[in-house]
């Protein structure tokens, strides 16, 4: 993904989560830390809890998640980190391209596992809008720290 590219899906991401404009700066790309460290920030704000009382019982259901979640995305910033220093000029050994898509796929798999999980605990603190938005919040960061981990590597030839 080009510069241009990558500057227009982060503004497009942020500015459809309503997330702060400080987050993206032009002269700047977003990196994978800073997301990792204003992720919970960012969602809280989002969220737009009227009150603190909300606030405090989405995080005693979020922070666990949250954990949870970087984990796993860090496994995968580390599978494709082990990609870009296995493959040569684009190409894989069909071995070491089966270990990759594998872990991947069970990478996805425990992502997967750990937002229903969180889904379900939030419907039982909070309205199905705000669960519905929480959710949307959650999967257009996810899409952007993604996009900042994979566009480091090309694809497979």
């Amino acid at each position: 993904m080009s510069a241009m590219g990558r500057k227009f899906l982060i503004l497009s991401l942020v500015a459809c989560a309503t997330f702060s404009a400080a987050l993206v700066r032009a002269d700047k790309p977003i990196t994978r830390e800073e997301i990792e460290n204003r992720r919970q920030e960012l969602v809280v704000t989002a969220m737009n809890f009227s009150n603190d009382g909300d606030k405090r019982k989405f995080l005693e259901v979020y922070v666990p998640y949250q954990e949870k979640l970087m984990q796993i995305l860090k496994g995968r910033a580390k599978l494709v980190e082990q990609f870009a220093a296995e493959q040569k000029n684009g190409a894989m050994p069909d071995p070491e391209a089966s270990q990759i898509l594998k872990k991947s796929l069970e990478l996805d798999g425990q992502r997967l596992k750990a937002e229903q999980a969180y889904v379900a605990q939030l419907g039982k603190i909070l309205p199905p809008d705000q669960v519905l938005r929480a959710y949307q919040i959650e999967t257009r960061i996810n899409a952007l720290y993604l996009a900042v981990v994979f566009d480091t590597v090309p694809l497979v030839r």
